[in-house]
């Protein structure tokens, strides 16, 4: 005999929204911050010039004035920087993911093992290299897929430019700075990242614009550290009518394209506010009749 069932389907969960942009924390080193004692530059000096050897290009260390004589700030003296100065902000970051432009002027730091030992817990530790404008978007969407998918909570994303850099190398930083984003994947106050895209834009003459789009003087870092200044501005960023805000580079070198998306966040609620109403009542006034004498 046929029965009918009653199905009583549960609705699809929505799709989580991307985690949200707490915080954009610029730096800006000198020699102050530099450890007085910087250690031995041989051991860097002996890989520069077995690398150069092995691809049969100028030794770079004929004169190592550069060195020397350089502000020489390595990853380790502005990691520890970073750690002192964000301190208690770093509380509950379960992954961390370093990017930086060039191999470091002290050759035996590693920004995101010295993170790793740092800071509290037992966070899942990246470090991405070389990849010029690319890394930190490659970072960060590393960062937005994880935190999207409940696998962290919260991610450390920290950009570092160094100027020690040997001559003839790509046109790199002027100055020697880092670029702290920390991601949350609860909520709170901050914009939300959409999933961050490197596309590949060709290879060979004319696949990459000759004007690069990088701010002049940071390849790496250069669009992150104009976003910390708007973040921090009077007026806040730009967002467009949609309430999305583009950050968009594209690399004068490697063939890569790069956009970030975040999305304005939704004002907070205001408590409703009820109308003062009037509550007139009535009394009935029965007369009452006395006889009269």
């Amino acid at each position: 005999m046929p029965a009918i069932r009653t199905v009583r389907r549960t609705p699809a969960p929505a799709e989580p929204a991307g985690p949200r942009l707490a915080h954009v924390v610029p730096f800006r080193f000198s020699a102050a911050d530099r450890d007085p004692e910087p250690g031995d530059p041989q051991p860097y000096v002996d890989h520069l010039r077995a690398l150069h050897s092995a691809a049969g290009t100028p030794d770079p260390t004929v004169e190592l004035d550069w060195l020397t004589g350089g502000a020489r700030v390595s990853y380790h003296d502005m990691v520890r920087v970073v750690v002192e100065r964000l301190s208690a902000e770093l509380a509950g970051v379960d992954l961390v993911v370093t990017v930086d432009a060039s191999p470091d002027c002290r050759h035996q730091s590693f920004p995101a093992c010295l993170l790793a030992a740092a800071l509290p817990g037992d966070p899942l530790v990246l470090g991405i290299s070389e990849q010029g404008v690319a890394g930190p978007f490659t970072a960060l969407r590393l960062a937005h897929d994880q935190l999207r998918a409940g696998l962290r909570r919260r991610a450390l994303v920290l950009v570092v430019e160094q100027s020690t850099l040997p001559p003839g190398s790509f046109a790199g930083p002027v100055e020697d700075v880092a670029v702290a984003l920390l991601l949350d994947a609860g909520p709170g106050p901050g914009p939300r990242l959409e999933r961050p895209e490197v596309g590949i834009t060709g290879r060979g003459p004319g696949a990459v614009p000759a004007a690069p789009a990088a701010v002049p003087g940071h390849p790496c870092a250069g669009a992150w550290l104009t976003l910390a200044d708007q973040l921090a501005g009077p007026g806040g960023p730009p967002y467009g009518p949609d309430g999305r805000l583009v950050i968009a580079d594209r690399d004068p070198v490697l063939p890569y394209a790069c956009r970030a998306a975040l999305t304005r966040p939704a004002p907070a609620p205001q408590p409703a506010v009820l109308p003062e109403v009037a509550v007139l009542t009535e009394v009935a006034v029965r007369p009452v009749l006395e006889p009269v004498a």
